[in-house]
């Protein structure tokens, strides 16, 4: 920075200081970043050099503007001086620390120690984000104790905003540029301009006399400076409050999560009327920083939900207790194969057993650590026989086979009998083996073909009423399919009401659609005023969305009316979910935070979990435990519990971004998906690695298990959507379509609903007989 007013660099003083740059001109002094020659070091000298009367003179001396002016410029020199005296006597780490002041150049400098850091003011534009509750605090307790030891010594600061508090490279924060000597020159010379900074100064300092001043003025606009940091902007001026009042107050207009206590503070505190401000920072200080009251009730709800529920819950996310056990998958996949692909299966090492153990072993992860066995494993499937023969080759090879065995998985390949007893092989006859060696790489290579291949069948196309027929790989077997036209632009999310009765989507047109799940006749639109959702949740007969605007609506489907809009910030928000009851909520969002939300309460949320270094891009919750989800972009996944809103434990392992989580129906088990095309699941009761499934290609959508926890379905923006035996890493089904951007089960486990870009909802259904035959 230059000033034609100012010293230049190189400048020394008193022969102990040499001027580096100008760090800031004001309308009362030039301050300068220097060097102390005798200590090495930098240092913060204060020029008095008032603008409305002083000038350079010959050198570097300062001197009035004219003879007139003399006497206010002689005036306010002293006034400069008496400052420097009263704030050398503070020793406070808070407090700028003044080292010593001189006269020089028929003016006046005062050296202050060099505070490295930034403005308050640039410190909250580089956040990008609204501060957090917490670094408030860490900001604002300092200030109180620091303001209190000045007004203790009847002194003020008169000049507290954003750009005259230091934050330090520590983050702690420090009081500079105070006004008091600069108020005195000004009401000398009725400059009454330069008494007040418009925003944060109240309105008895727009006085010409200081007789109305006193603490109460420093809180009123260090209440004018957090009203900044919560709301992104400053108050309006004093004078226009007083002529027309248009001040939001800190509940309404904060936008980010903040006590109750503390935004109620800062109202108070910008009081215009004296007799309602805190009178010192004693008395403001409760109110500020006291804890809000703890919100009992609906966590032990939470927790004791399952023990007086009967057997048929009416909602939440957990299935009914007399659920199916067997979901079956669509049928858009090759059925059971047979001959080579049944001697393929055979030789796969992830394939099925042929018999389950009634107590299975702890099996280990890919770190070799033992992980649970899973609650119940899958009963052992039917024996079937032989499929009709369609091939010569096929019935050959089928005369061949033996009968199955009871309980075994396929039955044995006719090429494949005992082989003979093995002989010494003499000199000479090595060569025999290289034909064998031959025939097997050839094997190899056709079995991987195949092994790719298989379920990887696309479904035949849907007919112009928009429902078709998908046939097994038998031909013996068919299931339908059906499709709702969906939204203009792409289907966004989908999801099914707790009865099973409706679906729900949103879409890219703005729109939420209700849909009658056994007709599908659309039954209801409503309008999103925030623009199209970003993320959809149903409970009960409400529903959740998220907006691009930081916004979440919750919505009565009964009636379409809009129940509530909260918003914390302008964050982006990624994914919503009910925590437990329909009056309770979360939200994860662009600036790296969940928010917890009591939907009677629209102001700010419950509360605020922060733990991630970037955007948590998914949130589940689950009343087996009962645990709350998150994961983001910095590749973990985040446990919290509920009870006591504190971290549980961090899964790590992703090798980009989490997209989706879900939690398995007894919530033992959490899977997460990314943007690489994998699947981790975890174990809730430890950090250890239970699955990993692969198979998607780029982004995966959305996640799910069935209502019984025996499949988990994933969508991808690969285009396909797969059910996966979870158990066994194997997937079950995949269907090849558009690319799909949300999926939900049916409370009955019957139906799969997928939601797709080009604007359709699929539903499979009618596929119970060839998921039993698995």
């Amino acid at each position: 920075m230059t000033n034609v007013l100012a010293l230049p660099a190189g400048t020394e003083l008193v022969g102990d200081y040499r001027i580096e740059r100008v760090l800031g001109v004001g309308g009362f002094g030039i301050t300068y970043l220097a060097e102390e020659l005798a200590l090495a070091r930098l240092v913060t000298i204060k020029e008095y050099f008032p603008s409305d009367f002083a000038a350079r003179g010959e050198g570097h001396s300062a001197v009035p503007r004219s003879q007139e002016s003399a006497d206010d410029y002689h005036w306010g020199l002293n006034r400069f001086i008496d400052e420097a005296q009263a704030l050398a006597l503070f020793d406070h780490r808070n407090i700028v620390r003044v080292y010593r002041y001189f006269r020089a150049n028929s003016t006046a400098y005062m050296v202050l120690h060099f505070e490295e850091g930034a403005s308050l003011k640039n410190w909250l534009k580089d956040l990008g984000r609204a501060p957090r509750q917490r670094e408030l605090d860490k900001i604002v307790v300092p200030l109180l104790d620091a303001l209190e030891l000045i007004h203790n010594q009847n002194f003020l600061h008169r000049d507290i905003a954003p750009d005259n508090i230091i934050i330090r490279t520590d983050g702690s924060p420090v009081l500079i540029d105070f006004g008091s000597a600069r108020g005195e020159v000004a009401r000398h010379t009725r400059t009454v301009s330069a008494l007040v900074k418009p925003g944060y100064s109240p309105y008895e300092q727009y006085a010409e006399t200081a007789k109305q001043q006193g603490p109460w003025t420093d809180i009123y606009a260090l209440a004018a400076t957090l009203y900044h940091a919560v709301t992104g902007k400053r108050p309006p001026d004093a004078p226009t409050r007083v002529v027309k009042d248009e001040l939001v107050p800190a509940r309404d207009a904060a936008i980010g999560a903040y006590r109750k206590g503390f935004l109620a503070a800062i109202d108070r505190g910008l009081a215009l009327d004296i007799d309602k401000r805190p009178p010192t920072i004693a008395a403001w200080r409760g109110d500020l920083l006291a804890p809000d009251p703890a919100q009992p009730g609906w966590l032990r709800r939470v927790i004791t939900r399952d023990a007086g529920r009967p057997a048929g819950r009416e909602a939440g996310p957990s299935a009914p207790a007399s659920q199916p056990t067997v979901v079956p998958p669509p049928p858009d996949v090759p059925d059971r194969q047979g001959g080579l692909l049944d001697f393929i299966d055979g030789l796969r090492k992830d394939g099925p057993r042929r018999s389950e153990p009634t107590e299975p072993k702890p099996e280990k992860s890919e770190a070799g650590v033992e992980s649970a066995p899973p609650a119940a494993a899958p009963p052992p499937p039917k024996a079937r026989s032989a499929e009709p023969a369609k091939c010569a080759r096929r019935k050959a090879v089928k005369r061949a086979r033996p009968a199955p065995s009871p309980g075994s998985e396929h039955p044995a390949p006719a090429k494949f009998r005992p082989p003979p007893r093995p002989r010494a092989v003499r000199a000479g006859e090595t060569w025999r083996w290289r034909p064998l060696l031959f025939k097997l790489l050839i094997g190899v290579g056709i079995a991987g073909a195949a092994i790719g291949m298989q379920g990887r069948i696309p479904s035949q196309p849907l007919d112009a009423r928009g429902s078709g027929v998908i046939a097994s790989a038998t031909g013996s077997e068919a299931a339908s399919i059906s499709r709702i036209e969906g939204h203009r632009g792409g289907t966004t999310a989908v999801a099914f009401t707790d009865d099973g009765g409706t679906i729900v989507t949103t879409g890219a047109d703005g729109t939420l659609r209700l849909w009658n799940a056994a007709t599908g006749a659309l039954t209801r639109t409503l309008e999103l005023d925030d623009g199209p959702a970003t993320s959809l949740a149903v409970l009960g007969r409400r529903a959740l969305t998220g907006h691009t605007d930081g916004s979440v609506a919750m919505w009565d489907l009964d009636r379409g009316d809009k129940l509530g809009r909260y918003r914390r910030n302008q964050a982006n928000i990624w994914s919503v979910a009910f925590a437990g009851d329909p009056t309770h909520f979360l939200a994860s969002s662009h600036d790296w935070a969940i928010a917890l939300w009591d939907a009677r309460t629209v102001s700010e949320p419950l509360h605020v979990f922060e733990a991630h270094e970037s955007s948590v891009q998914a949130v589940a919750f689950t009343e087996r435990g009962p645990y709350i989800a998150s994961g983001s972009a910095d590749r973990t996944v985040k446990l919290w519990s509920p009870v006591n809103l504190a971290p549980i434990r961090t899964y790590r392992g992703h090798r980009d971004f989490v997209t989706a989580l879900a939690f398995s129906p007894d919530g033992k088990l959490l899977a997460s998906a990314d943007l690489d095309g994998s699947i981790r699941l975890w174990s809730t009761s430890s950090t250890r690695l239970y699955r990993i499934l692969s198979g998607h290609v780029g982004r995966i959508t959305g996640i799910a298990f069935s209502p019984g926890g025996e499949v988990l379905a994933s969508a991808g923006e690969d285009g396909t959507v797969r059910l996966w035996d979870y158990r066994r890493s194997r997937p079950i089904r995949t269907h090849a379509g558009p690319v799909a951007k949300s999926l939900a089960f049916s409370p009955d486990g019957r139906r799969l609903a997928v939601a797709s870009a080009e604007g359709s909802v699929q539903l499979w259904s009618g596929v119970t007989a060839l998921r039993a035959k698995e």
